[in-house]
């Protein structure tokens, strides 16, 4: 593994700051921008990248998780499944990259018809069109840290949102941070003017016996528009279990279960494999 943009690194203690703040006279801090340049990706910093298995985060191959929000009146369900299939369709320095792939869809129920416990998730697949579908591309360095590498999105109407690593000047960014430190903040993807999202570590905290991070994300492109999210971790697996979207108002989102029985594919118009316009 190349160690030159190597973005490895342990969270500063307070003892070796303060032996640095006197030894220096400068201010130091354990947090700080994360380097997510074309000139720090190298392809030799991925192997296995396909496996996701960063403790804050794991995505094991052909499972799944079911989120379910309360907004206003409306039940809106949303499932990510981690699918067997990767790709390496990507362009310039992430060309050869393998990517796992991701499949995220979204139903909204208006007035909860179908109810609000676990069950009312099979009629509403079943008996509502998908609101959003969406195939992401994530890769994984050799240290852990989680690489977006693009996303084929379709929400009805358009592919607003859509863009691929290393096409018409769109760059990778991270989503997960290997040792995520309080303050590190990271662009997580860049297509100007189309995809422009960042990312910053807010705090950790126990939660139920396990240790979780709380992460803000947003966007230039969408003023005011801020997820919090929190990924919690026993020390080896880890899962985005809570969002609060905060726009206007705050509506949250929770992990209700894993491994529930899924709708078939979409047969289209997004393609799970990415391509330069």
């Amino acid at each position: 593994m190349s160690t030159k943009y190597s973005l490895g690194r342990f969270c500063l203690t307070f003892f070796v700051a303060m032996l640095l703040l006197i030894v220096t006279g400068g201010n130091v801090m354990a947090g700080g921008l994360v380097d997510t340049s074309v000139e720090r990706f190298l392809a030799a910093d991925f192997t296995n990248s396909e496996n996701i298995t960063n403790p804050w985060w794991t995505l094991p191959a052909g499972h799944n998780f079911l989120y379910f929000a309360q907004d206003g009146d409306d039940c809106v369900w949303n499932l990510t499944e981690v699918l067997n299939a990767t790709t390496s369709n990507f362009v310039g320095v992430y060309a050869g990259t393998n990517a796992r792939i991701v499949l995220d869809r979204g139903w909204v129920d208006q007035d909860c018809t179908y109810g609000t416990n676990l069950a009312a998730f099979s009629d509403v697949w079943h008996n509502l069109p998908t609101e959003e579908a969406t195939y992401d591309w994530y890769a994984q360095d050799n240290e852990m840290n989680i690489w977006y590498m693009g996303e084929n999105t379709f929400n009805g109407v358009d592919f607003a949102g859509s863009f691929v690593a290393g096409c018409e000047g769109a760059k990778a960014g991270i989503v997960l941070l290997d040792t995520p430190c309080k303050g590190d903040f990271y662009q997580q993807e860049f297509y100007e003017g189309v995809a422009e999202d960042w990312g910053k570590v807010l705090n950790f905290k126990k939660m139920d016996g396990v240790v979780c991070m709380k992460t803000k994300e947003w966007t230039p492109i969408e003023r005011g528009a801020i997820e919090h999210k929190f990924y919690c971790s026993d020390g080896a697996v880890g899962g985005l279990f809570l969002i609060e979207e905060l726009k206007g108002k705050t509506v949250i989102v929770e992990l209700v279960d894993r491994d529930v029985t899924a709708p078939p594919p979409p047969s289209g118009p997004i393609n799970p494999i990415p391509s330069c316009p």
